[in-house]
């Protein structure tokens, strides 16, 4: 009977430990469930924070390429005008030699001149662009 108790004994503090071990194991596991909960969680947020992102960043590219093309439309509309007063000028000085030679025509050119370096000083004309209306209306002028 004591072989009896012996093994009881032994097969009760076996047992014992099993029960131990496997409680320790549902805790990690609980703690594993709850780190990877976390970290999905962490994820959800970064994927939140990502996507806002892009939508803040394609806002602003959209906002400066119409800034862009407001620009370019702005610059279009100057030269034109600058190209309409050139043409207007080159009409009025093939009008009448007499009339190009005269101090209006002097001074009409002269303020062309000077609003085409305004214009292109605020950036609507280039200084290729500067320079070719320039040349034009000189040789408008001989």
């Amino acid at each position: 009977m004591r072989h009896y108790l012996k093994a009881l004994i032994i097969y009760m503090a076996a047992h014992s430990l099993a029960l131990a071990q496997s409680a320790d194991t549902t805790d990690e596991d609980q703690q594993v469930q709850t780190h990877d909960q976390q970290n999905v969680e962490s994820l959800y947020s970064e994927r939140a924070r990502l996507g806002d992102q892009r939508i803040q960043t394609e806002a602003e590219i959209k906002a400066r390429e119409e800034l862009r093309r407001l620009k370019e439309a702005e610059r279009q509309q100057a030269l034109e005008a600058a190209r309409e007063r050139n043409e207007a000028m080159r009409q009025s000085s093939t009008a009448s030699p007499a009339e190009a030679t005269s101090g209006v025509e002097i001074s009409r050119t002269l303020e062309h001149l000077r609003s085409l370096g305004e214009l292109k000083d605020d950036g609507y004309i280039t200084e290729e662009e500067f320079l070719r209306l320039k040349q034009k209306i000189i040789d408008s002028q001989d």
